[in-house]
């Protein structure tokens, strides 16, 4: 099992940004069993060159989820399987850093390097 991660951030100062949307497809080498899409409110502004880079405006997060509000769901989806992403490092390190915001060390997702 693997799941397929794309994550888009506000941009800004390294380790301050914050997810804006996230998609993951969970996959079994054949088809696709399980998905979870969402634009996320990052509770902070997104730099406006993110902006016009992927069409995500704060307009649009205004009543999205917060992370902490769909944390659990990543756990659940990506249990049990690689993670694999375009930009793997980027990824996890977000990850990573929304996790820790929440106060929990994120170790249960295990990204292909």
């Amino acid at each position: 099992m693997y799941a397929i991660l794309d994550i888009e951030t506000t941009g800004g100062k390294f380790n301050e940004e914050g997810i804006t949307e996230i998609a993951i497809y969970r996959h079994d080498g054949h088809k696709v069993t399980d998905q979870f899409i969402s634009l996320v409110n990052p509770e902070r502004a997104i730099q406006p060159f993110v902006e016009r880079l992927t069409g995500i405006n704060s307009l649009m997060l205004k009543n999205a989820p917060r992370f902490f509000e769909i944390a659990k769901r990543i756990i659940e989806i990506t249990s049990d399987c690689m993670v694999v992403a375009h930009n793997a490092d980027f990824d996890y390190r977000i990850l990573r850093t929304e996790f820790k915001r929440l106060g929990y060390t994120l170790s249960e997702i295990q990204f292909v390097p």
